[in-house]
């Protein structure tokens, strides 16, 4: 088949315009690519500000729930007569009513100086202070038993939180008991308790 200069002519404008089809056709898909792009970006910061909003939320809500489980503790150590002033003479009250109630053998005791709490990983924040009163203790026991009473009334009705930090007990040498009752003390314990309380405004 031959093509003739004629030809040409008459396929001038044809060619033309299926260059300038292709040209468009090109340009087109470019600019598809190009706001596809564009879309999927805006998705992406769309779906990013979604979930930010929503860990915002979550810690709001956070935030709230440990709020009022704080307020919550603060109430109950209110109650319980943690939260303020210490009172050593409630303290040696209570000593004795308990030392009554159980019917128990001598006890002694002292308190050393208040001091701010110093227990590894607790920090108090600005509002509030932690301080302890150390209760040294000496008591005359029939069992163990008594020891364990004593210092589970000593927790539920004194006025500070109670943290035993030692307690050694041993056998009383024969003949070395008073011999004031018929019923003869045992055992002897010898405890250091830390009586924690605290010191500071009820939480925001």
């Amino acid at each position: 088949m031959n093509i003739e200069r004629n030809d040409f002519k008459r396929l001038r404008l044809p060619l033309a315009a299926a260059i300038v089809l292709l040209a468009l056709g090109a340009a087109c898909l470019i600019a598809s690519g190009y706001f596809l792009d564009e879309e999927k970006a805006v998705q992406a910061a769309t779906r990013l500000s979604r979930v930010a909003a929503q860990e915002r939320v979550s810690r709001v809500s956070e935030e709230e729930r440990e709020i009022r489980d704080d307020l919550v503790y603060y109430e109950q150590m209110r109650q319980r007569g943690i939260v303020g002033e210490q009172s050593r003479l409630d303290w040696i009250e209570s000593i004795a009513r308990i030392k009554n109630e159980r019917k128990l053998f001598e006890i002694r005791y002292s308190f050393d100086a208040q001091k701010p709490l110093d227990y590894p990983g607790l920090v108090a924040t600005g509002a509030t202070e932690f301080v302890v009163s150390r209760l040294k203790l000496d008591m005359l026991l029939l069992h163990e038993g008594d020891l364990l009473n004593f210092l589970a009334d000593l927790q539920t009705n004194i006025k500070a939180h109670v943290s035993v930090r030692k307690c050694t007990v041993g056998r009383i040498e024969r003949g070395a008991a008073p011999a004031a009752t018929s019923l003869q003390p045992r055992l002897r314990a010898e405890c250091l308790i830390d009586l924690v309380s605290v010191r500071g405004t009820k939480p925001a």
